[in-house]
């Protein structure tokens, strides 16, 4: 298990839950989250994106303690709140204000800067302020369009195996910057609105600090970027799926698929609360806390958290574009005649075809789609376009089980688990529909 340094602001709970930040440099009293019983195991790390496909040592600086930071990330993150509130796609002071509930508060943009950067910075974990910290160059978790993730360590945790059980999700350069401060303003919203983030099962935010090149060598020498600070974790539901589903007894994967189902529900209840659509709900973005697996298959002392929050965004948005994943969509989201704006409806669908994918074990309609190519029905060429028509046609055909489930002894081993998940992706449940149901214990 590993520790804590005392420079962390990350301190364990006596439960063992995720702990929490009191970001209050400005004077402000906000809300914290109230301690409650947690099976949270706090140790190995995995990405709040995809999983990681390289690693870039060379972009690292060894001797992080050379240079002299030009200025605190108070200050960056000032000018940068400036620039994000005149970019239309992303959040506006008005809609924050209205957010926050601040509208019979806020007098002035300066009072509304404020207020966010004292929910928003983790001082006590400020890298251009603090030379100690440091990103290991060998210890990439992973990276998505927008950004890389690694271990935070801290010279001062040296006894501790320079751990200290965060990661940095960090903007790849200066322009990809507003998509990071979008998530932190997300992910603060929602624990600033509901502080129990493990209970709401959403992936607990930190704090928000900047690095410079000084600290990842890729940077330019001009580039100062946000990155967030994010909990550790063990693993994906991709990497589960894929990699430790098939070791484990039936019975405890039916134990874990209920887990994940009820968790997930719970975080949708939270968003949907909150006025939160996440738009990108997919198993790699389906975190899990550290997973014991014992002698004969049992599993013990793990959790689910949705993460990835970067294309999120509140119900007061509109959202320009549809940033998600296809495979993912909800049949109307890919329907001419739509509007292609991802509601909570399709958050549901999304997370009925994660549970699906646990029972097939596959990613939606991979193993389709892998079969018709290599078969020998026509119908699915080779290049990209042919295939990504293929896999439009067959999310319209809106029947997602029986074109994923291609072996006949899962609809007998899963019976009940797919006719909950024929409710929710045929039958398309609403989400308090299903929530009675879940609370019924009905099936």
């Amino acid at each position: 298990m590993n520790s804590t340094p005392p420079t962390s602001p990350v301190t364990r709970v006596s439960d063992g839950s995720f702990p929490s930040i009191s970001n209050n440099s400005k004077g402000f009293a906000y809300r914290q989250p109230q301690k409650h019983k947690s099976n949270f195991a706090y140790s190995h790390l995995v990405s709040p994106v995809e999983e990681p496909t390289a690693k870039f040592s060379e972009a690292f600086q060894t001797d992080y303690s050379s240079k002299a930071p030009v200025a605190t990330s108070e200050a960056h993150l000032k000018n940068d709140l400036d620039v994000l509130f005149t970019t239309p796609r992303f959040y506006s002071p008005e809609n924050l204000a209205l957010m926050f509930r601040l509208s019979n508060t806020v007098s002035s943009l300066e009072f509304l800067d404020e207020f966010l950067m004292g929910i928003l910075l983790a001082p006590e974990m400020d890298f251009l302020s603090n030379p100690s910290y440091s990103l290991p160059s060998n210890k990439l978790v992973g990276q998505g369009s927008y950004s890389y993730v690694y271990p935070i360590s801290s010279s001062a945790s040296s006894r501790c195996n320079n751990d200290s059980g965060v990661v940095l999700k960090f903007a790849k350069s200066q322009h990809k910057s507003k998509v990071i401060l979008q998530e932190a303003l997300t992910l603060a919203y929602l624990q600033y609105m509901s502080p129990s983030t493990n209970e709401s099962h959403i992936i607990p935010f930190y704090g928000l600090t900047y690095i410079t090149k000084s600290h990842f060598r890729r940077l330019r020498s001009n580039e100062c970027v946000p990155g967030l600070i994010l909990p550790k974790c063990e693993m994906s539901l991709y990497h589960f799926n894929t990699a430790v589903s098939h070791k484990l007894s039936l019975i405890t994967k039916r134990k874990i698929w209920w887990r994940l189902m009820k968790q997930m529900i719970d975080a949708l209840k939270s968003l949907k609360t909150n006025g939160i659509i996440h738009g990108d709900i997919k198993t790699a973005n389906i975190l899990i806390t550290e997973m014991h697996v014992l002698n004969g298959g049992h599993c013990k002392d793990f959790d689910f958290y949705l993460a990835d929050f970067t294309s999120a965004f509140h119900i007061n948005q509109t959202p320009t574009d549809l940033n998600t994943t296809v495979e993912y969509c909800a049949p109307e989201l890919i329907d001419s005649s739509s509007d292609h704006v991802p509601t909570f409806e399709s958050d549901l669908y999304a997370v009925g075809l994660c549970l699906l994918s646990f029972i097939s074990q596959h990613e939606p309609y991979n193993e389709l789609q892998a079969l018709v190519s290599h078969g020998s029905s026509p119908g699915i060429g080779s290049s990209s376009i042919q295939q990504s028509q293929w896999l439009i046609n067959a999310l319209l055909k809106k029947d997602p089980i029986n074109l994923n489930m291609l072996r006949n002894d899962l609809f007998q081993d899963w019976k009940s688990e797919l006719a909950l998940l024929s409710r929710i992706l045929v039958d398309r449940l609403p989400l308090e529909n299903l929530i009675t149901i879940l609370d019924s214990n009905y099936i």
